[in-house]
């Protein structure tokens, strides 16, 4: 017993138990994936809005046409269905950046090299392309969450890193864009977030030419995949922030750290420049917004905060119940963790406001608030300080917190289970509807008739009502 008691008190082997943690949600996903099998359906994988991330890869690639003539030609079985807007020039135009093509770009060239000789159509769509890009996000997942431990470990012990990272990969609606809707931007946002709050943490203790490089070139890719996301930049400038003095402070280090900061704008509009001379090739400028083109837009004077929290239809908190910890954990951050605070706080209301602002605060089909998981790196830092102040409490506090988890990450992988199955509706969820399937394999005879079809058109122009008896004949 002494041996075994000494073996996990030894700091190396308590250290290295979170990667336990990050193991296990890997091995969760792949016997997800390997259970379903999504590359071998026709409908699955390269469909809706990834359609549109991904068309540039075989676009470039394989038929050296970004004018996208070639779609009316070819592929019609595999990518039917992409909508383009005309540039100011009149050309085809995706309304979607390249940023995920660049992530999707080292899966897509090994299965472009595997495909012929494992017998498939080097066309872009074939299973290699379908396999590569299911299995992409699992990659950028596993790279955020290696990372997010080692930041981790900074603040928290590894009891906390450990049940955190849990939390994150099993607790939270990220699991279903790991599986069923896994080359969708979230996961790979969220590990790149998680790479980018490393590497600003560290550019604090050593600001040098590569933590230079590293934290522009990742806040350029992170950006050019979901332009919301350039408040990230916040958490660069607020980091360590506690005071106003400290403002003061910051500004003056970065005035005499210029060199750096050169060096951090150079690698992020390194990133751009693609996108940036593609806009202009179509349409005279380097900056285009196609999503206005597209009649998508922001509605800033009403943001649905508290639809985007709670609603039935598709509330944050509802659905990811498990997030409640990094609420309180602000709590337990602006207590005894000022420099954390301040830079997480702002990021956090920044990008509530944006995202609770967007024409479809749901954003269309979809579990729980998929935009939300990008900031899971982030709020990752919260969790921890609300799961160390339970650690730090008496036995009952420390059982009753743990059985929570427990709870809530069961929840969460039987709700994203029931989504995988069509039990819970991509967008139509109401209370009703909620409460029939709740903790329950099948839907009930009257499911359709309880759902209700948000109107999409009216959504547009910030008019948020429902679609009267869309399900009746379902």
């Amino acid at each position: 017993m002494n041996k075994i008691s000494h073996f996990f008190q030894n700091k190396k082997i308590q250290n290295s138990l979170s990667y336990l943690a990050i193991a296990i949600i890997a091995i969760y996903i792949i016997v997800v994936n390997f259970n379903t099998r999504y590359w071998e359906k026709d409908d699955r994988v390269i469909i809706n809005d990834i359609k549109l991330y991904y068309v540039y890869l075989p676009a470039i690639v394989i038929h050296n046409d970004l004018s996208f003539e070639y779609v009316d030609k070819i592929y019609e079985k595999n990518i039917n269905h992409i909508w383009f807007i005309p540039s100011p020039k009149g050309i085809r135009t995706v309304i979607t950046t390249f940023g995920m093509s660049i992530a999707y770009s080292p899966f897509f060239m090994i299965a472009h090299s595997l495909a012929p000789p494992l017998g498939y159509d080097a066309n872009g769509y074939s299973l290699p392309y379908k396999f590569a890009l299911m299995f992409s996000s699992l990659a950028y997942a596993l790279m955020g969450l290696f990372f997010l431990r080692k930041l981790l470990l900074k603040y928290f012990n590894n009891t906390v890193t450990l049940i955190t990272l849990l939390i994150i990969g099993l607790g939270t609606n990220l699991t279903v864009y790991l599986t069923k809707e896994a080359p969708m931007p979230h996961s790979y946002e969220f590990g790149l977030i998680s790479i980018y709050l490393y590497f600003v943490s560290k550019w604090y203790e050593k600001p040098k030419f590569m933590n230079s490089f590293w934290v522009g070139f990742l806040a350029g890719l992170i950006t050019l995949i979901r332009p919301t996301n350039i408040l990230v930049l916040l958490i660069l400038f607020f980091w360590g922030i506690t005071s106003f003095k400290d403002m003061n402070q910051r500004i003056r280090f970065f005035t005499r750290s210029y060199k750096l900061v050169i060096i951090m704008a150079g690698s992020f509009i390194l990133i751009w420049l693609p996108q940036f001379l593609y806009w202009y090739d179509i349409s005279g400028s380097i900056f285009f917004n196609s999503y206005e083109k597209s009649g998508s837009s922001f509605y800033f004077n009403n943001p649905q905060i508290i639809n985007q929290w709670f609603s039935y239809r598709k509330g944050w908190l509802l659905y990811t119940p498990i997030m409640i910890f990094a609420l309180t954990g602000l709590v337990f951050l602006a207590r005894g963790r000022k420099a954390l605070f301040i830079p997480v706080l702002l990021y956090f209301l920044g990008m509530v406001f944006i995202l609770s602002s967007w024409w479809s605060w749901w954003f269309g089909g979809g579990f729980s608030i998929r935009s939300y998981i990008d900031m899971y790196g982030v709020m990752a830092i919260p969790i921890a300080a609300s799961l160390t102040a339970a650690m730090k409490s008496k036995l009952p506090v420390k059982i009753i917190t743990l059985s929570i988890v427990g709870f809530l990450i069961f929840v969460n992988l039987f709700q994203t289970y029931q989504y995988r199955k069509g039990i819970i509706h991509y967008d139509s969820m109401t209370k009703k509807a909620y409460w029939a399937v709740f903790l329950k394999k099948h839907h009930t005879h009257d499911f359709y008739q309880l759902l209700e079809k948000p109107d999409y058109q009216k959504a547009r122009k910030g008019i948020y009502e429902i679609v009267p008896d869309y399900y009746s004949k379902e």
